[in-house]
């Protein structure tokens, strides 16, 4: 069995912080931790989602315009950079 690396620490650790923040009572906080731990733990599955988005039929054509392929290559990019 492999071990976890530091980063999949960070990222399982936020996700259950959240998780406990809800359970206690804190749910506004709780959620943004883990809303914060979901979007790094799966930040290596977004390019992945991102090229699925494109070939569907309807929607792909919406994702493969100019402006919103490039708002949202970048923002794949700020996720990959603080996962």
């Amino acid at each position: 069995m492999v071990g976890l690396e530091m980063n999949d620490w960070k990222r399982h650790i936020s996700f259950g912080i959240g998780f406990f923040f809800v359970i206690i009572g804190w749910p506004v906080i709780g959620m943004a931790a883990e809303a914060y731990g979901f979007i790094i733990l799966f930040s290596g599955f977004w390019p992945t989602l991102s090229v699925f988005v494109q070939k569907v039929p309807i929607i792909g054509w919406v994702f493969r315009q100019p402006y919103i392929r490039s708002v949202c290559f970048s923002a794949l990019r700020v996720l990959i950079f603080f996962g």
